[in-house]
């Protein structure tokens, strides 16, 4: 599956695979609304790095692993190590992978068919969490996805168990999705699948994912809902079970509510330490009404997705819509604030190289690529990102300017 290149790569990087090579040792945990490490407040500040585990943007060389239905196939070593070395250069703390967690229903997924394994998929996975380690970047990784994309998510689960349902763009609307969250042996198999997943074992640094303090916390899904899209109909037994098998499979994770949006019933879950919302477009007043909940709950927030630029799927941006600066200086004041109100913010979503070739940049569709370095960028994306990249760095008590400095990309060797 590797280019030469990435074999040279590891090599160079990996003297052991019993030793882990990473500056990732200690625990993060939440006290109250705040998370901490080793003693010390930790801000959650990056990006969504979906394809880390699986891509849908590149074709890959003649070969190489694609199955062409769904255009998947794995990221390259070397696409990976460059994004890594970007998060370090923009600031981050924290990345989100869909794909670190998520990985069903196609030959390349982790769990092709019901109970059945393909250990290869991890060879990327566990590439992410190594190098994520090394650089000093930790991350949190959905366990299941509400829409029926490349990667899977909860459809598959229904389809495996016979309900033949499918996501529109509309939303299912259709009630037998609920069997999801509430058919005994669909969420046996759901089950089973993240025990697969988090008593795994890296094969680049030797630890259990369970035992790896680089992924800090699991997310039960990405944007999950009901029969109607954002309709925050995710039963609290469900969410309950799930963080706290989560919980048993793993004591010192976190877990973050994975429902689309904050429903304040699920609040008072023992076993959730977080929670998020996603905000397209931006808008503090959603925000300030989701931390004023979750604050006064005990628990600790997190922007787990936002929209980085002006795009809103082609519609116009409602007039109340804050600037990208005045957004992230919400943000700001509510993780700064003498006892933290927010952990921080994770923006959508960041590609780089199509490495090993560093002239060109890999692009996505949905109108929110974040492509640092890029030297097509128009004026208005550099900065937006230089705005960011302040901000990370804010979130860390350090202040920078608004320069972009390069970020290496590890091309042929």
């Amino acid at each position: 599956m590797l280019f030469s290149y990435s074999l040279l790569l590891l090599a160079s990087l990996v003297s052991s695979v019993t030793v882990p090579l990473h500056k990732n040792a200690g625990w993060v945990i939440r006290d109250g609304t705040e998370l901490k490490l080793e003693g010390k407040r930790f801000t959650t500040g990056g990006a969504n790095v979906y394809w880390l585990g699986l891509d849908e943007n590149v074709i890959p060389p003649k070969g190489k692993p694609f199955y062409a239905p769904f255009n998947a196939s794995y990221p390259t070593f070397g696409r990976i190590t460059e994004v890594m070395n970007t998060l370090n250069t923009l600031g981050a703390t924290v990345l989100r992978s869909q794909t670190i967690g998520v990985s069903v229903g196609n030959p390349l997924s982790i769990m092709p068919a019901l109970g059945h394994y393909n250990e290869q998929a991890f060879d990327t996975i566990d590439w992410a969490v190594y190098e994520a380690g090394r650089h000093g970047i930790r991350i949190m990784a959905p366990l299941t996805d509400n829409y029926d994309y490349y990667h899977g998510g909860k459809f598959d689960f229904l389809r495996f168990r016979g309900f033949n349902l499918t996501y529109n763009s509309s939303g299912d609307q259709n009630p037998e999705v609920m069997q999801f969250y509430t058919n005994r042996t669909i969420i046996n198999d759901f089950k089973a699948y993240i025990k697969h997943i988090i008593l795994h074992r890296n094969k680049y640094n030797g630890l259990r994912y369970a035992d790896d303090p680089t992924i800090f916390g699991y997310e039960t899904g990405n944007e999950l809902s009901g029969p109607i899209f954002g309709d925050k109909n995710v039963p609290i037994s469900w969410t309950s079970e799930i963080a706290e098998f989560v919980k048993q499979l793993a004591p010192r994770k976190l877990v973050i509510d994975g429902t689309y949006g904050i429903n304040e019933t699920h609040l008072g879950i023992e076993a959730v330490d977080i929670y998020s919302d996603h905000f397209y477009p931006r808008d503090n007043i959603k925000l300030e009404d989701d931390i004023s909940a979750v604050y006064a709950a005990n628990k600790a927030y997190i922007i787990g997705e936002y929209a980085w630029n002006n795009y809103n799927y082609g519609n116009p941006l409602p007039a109340t819509t804050p600037s990208l600066a005045d957004f992230l200086s919400s943000i700001q004041t509510a993780v700064l604030s003498k006892r933290a109100r927010c952990t921080g913010d994770l923006f959508w979503s960041l590609f780089g190289h199509d490495v090993p070739n560093c002239h060109q940049y890999v692009n996505h569709t949905d109108g929110f690529t974040l492509q640092y370095g890029n030297p097509l960028n128009m004026v208005e994306n550099n900065t937006n990102i230089a705005t960011i990249r302040q901000h990370l760095f804010k979130l860390q008590g350090r202040d920078v300017g608004n320069s972009l400095p390069s970020s290496q990309c590890p091309g042929p060797r």
